[in-house]
């Protein structure tokens, strides 16, 4: 029979800092490599994408990129042979199987990124919104990069359980 343990929050520290400012004490994703067709595009999409959650460049160059926000980082590199080709989500699924989602503090933040990333001629996949069917206060942005991976922003009320 498997064990299952039951995470506890520390006292005194909010559930969004043990997940987003670097007081976690549970395992959390440290980064993400993502393949793409064409570096230069890619860069431009997620510098833009990230910038507003504090994500800054680590690392620069012909073959990677890399952003970090001190917890978290996505790294970019483009194959001589590109081993994967993605068709975009038609926009009428529930909910996309195999997506990035990056939790962020409150809706406001997720508000941000929509108003950025159109200001720099990318619009949403799924625009900001309320998704109950989730659970009560999900709220979402969701968008297509150069090659259809789907990044969504997201936040979400404080947890019942931690």
């Amino acid at each position: 029979m498997m064990k299952v343990f039951k995470l506890k929050k520390p006292k005194g520290v909010p559930w969004r800092d043990c997940m987003v400012t670097g007081k976690q004490v549970y395992a959390i994703v440290g980064h993400v490599g993502i393949e793409v067709s064409n570096l230069s595009k890619s860069k431009k999409f997620y510098r833009v994408l990230l910038n507003k959650l504090g994500f800054e460049v680590v690392m620069e160059t012909e073959e990677a990129f890399g952003l970090s926000n001190g917890n978290f980082q996505v790294w970019l590199s483009q194959p001589q042979k590109t081993r994967v080709k993605r068709e975009a989500p038609t926009g009428e699924e529930f909910i996309v199987a195999d997506h990035l989602a990056v939790l962020v503090r409150d809706k406001e933040t997720v508000n941000n990124v929509e108003r950025e990333m159109k200001k720099n001629g990318v619009e949403p996949l799924f625009p900001c919104e309320e998704h109950p069917q989730f659970e009560p206060g999900y709220y979402a942005v969701s968008f297509c990069d150069p090659d259809n991976y789907v990044i969504e922003i997201y936040t979400r009320p404080e947890p019942k359980q931690f």
